[in-house]
């Protein structure tokens, strides 16, 4: 029954996300593929993203506003839908079968859904904003808009562990979406949209794998593609995809910021215009993103020092826990191999001059190695057997340059600052990919085959590695079948011990006897447990105000 009620969920799920997507392409005019049912889910993961994360401003997402968050866009788009209703029923069943395949008895992200994600939710659905809330946990000050799309999802039809439907859906619409533009494209597009689709299907198929970064880096390749289209096809509802995802993708992961050279090459190219009524609400849903940030960890972006205040009483500046100059000091020490460093240096030391260089080597340059060598491999057979005459589509040597410099130089940032593979997998990737493209642009002599046949070598590929998918998952179902758990057979969010076991929490209180936050007991991690949680230590000091109705968590006394 459990199945069944997931596989369920999961279908009902897609057609709010479809129903969502129409209202928001109603609002902003789109007129290109208006009927294009999986573009129109991935916008209502934008939609409903969005609108929690304006609402918890001012209101916690309890369940009835929950339910008027999903289910709002369908009785304001009945009509709309009621038209492509035999479309939408269809396509959302085959997306549900992907979502609930991938969900069934897997494990949920380790360890940061223990330690952010699933804390964060909760507090998101038990509070409205908490100023100060990174000084519990310093994680919570670079949380992704992804938890407030889960928090959507906590209601009474979709339960508690509805917070886990919304990334197995993202999965399923956006590689449906890339395996679509493979089909309707052709040329060099076809071949570079398949390599990206090909990355995500072998790359990033487990549901246990599914924090942030996978997403975002999803994300990244719907916006290179949206771009790709643009070289060839001026169309306005394509500049505006480039615009709306790339902020998708920095509220996902701040850290893939350099996503925005496309559409600042856009706008210098003049093929989208400054003022727009897509560029003001992007603007104003990244300002609001900043002030978000502002009242959660005094900074605007997080951990970066140079852009916190310490005026704000609140400020993470004055914590031995969130400190952003010892957190971006870890973070950036641990992205380069620290813990397997022998020698008794400094994490200051050791992140500079490159002396953390030989140390990575031995450890993440291996996995960064094995990670990329199948895409590599690929390139490799592609650049062999791809027609010489590219009469459909072929990049000019200066596009193709363009592409390569955004792919070398973020991948250079990423190397130089976090070069962990999970942080900078979409900019490796793209540069990999960009090197196929600058290569096609030349006129080099290479075996020619026919068109027709390299549509039928691309697909089989993608048929036998989704193949490889369904085959991996139900062997792990099949493994996993008859180890009965609490939530059988929903992925396991309440620890990660064998029956998923949900933690009791101590409440921490106050010298005045005033509840401060909760404690996990007895597993380590507060997984999805009572909020607020925290598994930091050293908060012996930590205060709490209530202002105007708002928490507000500081480490100092007001002056």
């Amino acid at each position: 029954m459990g199945y069944f009620t997931i596989i369920c969920l999961n279908y009902l799920s897609c057609i709010i996300l479809i129903s969502n997507g129409l209202l928001f392409k109603k609002i902003f005019k789109f007129n290109r593929l208006k009927n294009d049912i999986i573009e129109l889910g991935i916008y209502g993961i934008l939609t409903i993203s969005i609108i929690t994360f304006i609402l918890n401003f001012f209101l916690k997402i309890s369940p009835i506003l929950s339910l008027v968050i999903l289910f709002s866009a369908t009785l304001i788009c009945f009509k709309s839908f009621y038209l492509i209703k035999f479309q939408i029923l269809k396509t959302s069943l085959f997306l549900a079968l992907i979502s609930s395949m991938i969900m069934f008895l897997d494990n949920t992200n380790r360890p940061d859904a223990g330690l952010y994600h699933l804390p964060y939710i909760n507090i998101i659905n038990d509070s409205k904003i908490i100023f100060g809330l990174a000084n519990l946990e310093f994680r919570y000050g670079h949380a992704s808009i992804l938890q407030y799309l889960s928090a959507a999802y906590n209601n009474q039809i979709f339960s508690n562990n509805g917070i886990l439907i919304p990334l197995a859906n993202i999965f399923a619409f956006t590689s449906l979406y890339l395996f679509n533009l493979i089909k309707k494209n052709k040329g060099i597009l076809k071949v570079i949209f398949f390599l990206f689709l090909f990355n995500i299907l072998y790359s990033m198929n487990r549901y246990s794998g599914f924090g942030n970064d996978d997403p975002a880096h999803i994300f990244l390749f719907v916006v290179v593609c949206n771009y790709l289209l643009i070289i060839f096809d001026n169309d306005e509802d394509l500049i505006k995809n480039v615009t709306i995802f790339s902020t998708f993708v920095f509220l996902i992961k701040p850290f893939l910021i350099l996503v925005f050279l496309f559409p600042l090459f856009l706008l210098l190219k003049k093929k989208m215009k400054l003022f727009s009524k897509t560029n003001f609400f992007c603007l104003a849903i990244i300002l609001l993103w900043f002030l978000k940030n502002l009242f959660v960890s005094s900074c605007i972006i997080y951990p970066e020092p140079k852009l916190c205040f310490k005026s704000m009483y609140w400020s993470t500046l004055n914590s031995q826990v969130s400190n952003p100059n010892r957190t971006k000091r870890t973070s950036e020490a641990w992205a380069k191999a620290w813990p397997n460093n022998k020698t008794e240096i400094s994490q200051s030391d050791y992140i500079q001059n490159f002396k953390w260089l030989s140390t990575w080597k031995g450890s993440h340059f291996n996995i960064v190695i094995k990670e990329i060598l199948p895409q590599l491999l690929l390139i490799m057979v592609l650049a062999i057997i791809l027609p010489a005459h590219r009469k459909d589509y072929e990049f000019k040597t200066k596009e193709a340059t363009q592409i390569f410099l955004i792919g070398f130089f973020s991948t250079a940032i990423w190397f130089l600052k976090f070069p962990i593979y999970r942080y900078g997998q979409g900019y490796i990737i793209l540069l990999i990919n960009s090197l196929l493209i600058l290569f096609l642009s030349k006129q080099f002599k290479i075996f020619n085959l026919k068109s027709k046949n390299i549509t039928k070598f691309l697909l089989t590929i993608i048929m036998i590695t989704f193949a490889g998918i369904i085959m991996k998952n139900f062997n792990r179902i099949n493994k996993n079948f008859n180890n009965l758990y609490v939530d059988y057979p929903w992925p396991k969010m309440n620890s990660f011990t064998k029956n998923n076991t949900k933690n009791e929490n101590i409440p921490i209180y106050s010298k005045d006897n005033e509840l401060l936050y909760y404690k996990p007991y007895p597993y380590t991690l507060c997984m999805n447990s009572v909020s607020p949680c925290t598994s930091s230590t050293g908060l012996t000091t930590i205060n709490i105000d209530e202002k105007f109705g708002y928490k507000i968590y500081y480490f100092k006394n007001k002056s």
